[in-house]
């Protein structure tokens, strides 16, 4: 990063600004945000994006409902994964080198080999020959599954981390930390649902979550488990609708908000007003009318609708 980049501190302040706007209809601030991190976030490092928590923050607006948010949030996640890929490749590239040229002898001539092994057939010089040095090193680490003492509680261990690791290299995730997240989920299904036995409700627990955790329309679910966003004794009592993704929980409002418009009462009136403003085209024509929607004692839900361009919303 240079000097003109935005600080490990900076980066984290933005991202918690993005999260609090992940369910904002308030483009202009999100793609304000953006701008700031397209200049100040010019060459970033995989440390950076992972200790800031940047990647998952912009990750999650691409499901935005806005199209130009959801698209330059996916171009700065294109960006960013190119370079961070490129300076894999530059480090694996200079490691691979710097091993070579370690262990590996000095290559020596045809004939000198010849006279070394008594005939007359030269043998393959060292430096033709791969050895354990040149060899690129593994990244996965061995994962043992058998440490609960107890073949069903394994098998769901091994379950929950097979689900958890879908797309740990874009992340940046090792087998480690995977691992780490998978036991804490077991153990919190073990002791919420089951009760500290192996149960139906433990083996039911720990399928439904897997098909959660690696639903391919809510990698921001999986994310959060592995980096720790999510404690594993909450996640385990998470309804589905808290465990669904960004879009979906938006298209829930989004449905139950038009419910709502359409249960309105015979007696509900909708007024004309121009004392609010519309969060999308910022135009000050609009109707609407209030309904008691919680307890007595609790102050009338107003629903507003916008006459240029029909966007709906309502507050207390």
């Amino acid at each position: 990063m240079s000097s003109k980049d935005l600080s490990l501190e900076e980066l984290k302040d933005v991202q918690k600004q993005l999260s609090k706007l992940a369910t904002s209809s308030d483009s202009e601030a999100i793609l304000s945000l953006f701008a700031k991190l397209k200049s100040g976030l010019s060459a970033p490092t995989e440390d950076v994006i992972r200790q800031s928590k940047i990647g998952v923050a912009v990750g999650k607006m691409r499901s935005h409902s806005d199209k130009k948010v959801a698209d330059q949030a996916k171009s700065l996640v294109k960006d960013w994964k190119a370079i961070v890929d490129k300076q894999r490749a530059q480090s694996s590239t200079t490691s691979s080198k710097a091993s070579s040229s370690t262990a590996s002898p000095a290559p020596t001539s045809s004939k000198t080999d010849s006279a070394a092994n008594g005939n007359g057939t030269a043998s393959a010089s060292p430096s033709s020959t791969p050895s354990a040095a040149t060899k690129p090193a593994s990244s996965t680490t061995k994962i043992d599954f058998e440490i609960l003492n107890d073949k069903v509680r394994n098998a769901c261990l091994k379950l929950l981390y097979q689900s958890l690791e879908i797309g740990k290299e874009t992340h940046g995730w090792n087998d480690s930390q995977i691992f780490d997240a998978a036991v804490s989920v077991e153990a919190a299904i073990l002791s919420n649902q089951g009760k500290g036995s192996v149960t139906a409700d433990y083996r039911n627990k720990v399928r439904s979550l897997s098909l959660n955790i690696k639903d391919k329309n809510n990698p921001d679910l999986r994310a959060r488990v592995v980096e720790g966003d999510i404690a594993a004794d909450k996640l385990v009592t998470m309804t589905n609708e808290e465990l669904a993704s960004d879009k979906r929980k938006r298209e829930i409002e989004e449905l139950q908000m038009q419910n709502l418009f359409k249960a309105k009462g015979a007696a509900a009136q909708e007024a004309e007003t121009d004392a609010f403003q519309c969060g999308r085209c910022k135009q000050r024509k609009t109707r609407y009318y209030q309904m008691q929607t919680r307890s007595a004692d609790e102050p009338m839900t107003t629903f507003v609708t916008c006459t240029n361009c029909n966007h709906k919303w309502k507050f207390c």
